[in-house]
């Protein structure tokens, strides 16, 4: 699961930054486990775990342009691009496909 027979770069330095970072990663689950959300996954590994694990939070489209931004949910999203007009929406087709 952690695809470490995926990892092919000989370079010492992506070697050791790809093994801190698969520890940090499994140091986080462990922290996560601790919590109180994560109890349910005491004595589960990570693959288990993420194929249990449902997302609650609510979903959200960071828009920018230059140096200004809108956060928007996600269902405020759809319907804003909906109200729009077709010319608008044209515009907007090409840089949503990118997503």
């Amino acid at each position: 699961f952690w695809k470490l027979e995926d990892f092919k770069s000989t370079k010492y330095n992506f070697i050791v930054f790809h093994i801190v970072m698969l520890l940090i990663g499994y140091m986080y689950f462990q922290i996560y486990k601790n919590t109180e959300e994560g109890q349910k996954y005491a004595k589960k590994s990570l693959p288990v775990a993420i194929k249990k694990y449902v997302c609650k939070k609510e979903k959200k489209v960071i828009i920018y342009r230059g140096r200004y931004f809108a956060i928007f949910n996600f269902l405020e999203f759809i319907k804003l691009y909906s109200s729009c007009s077709e010319e608008i929406q044209s515009l907007l087709d090409p840089i949503l496909a990118l997503v």
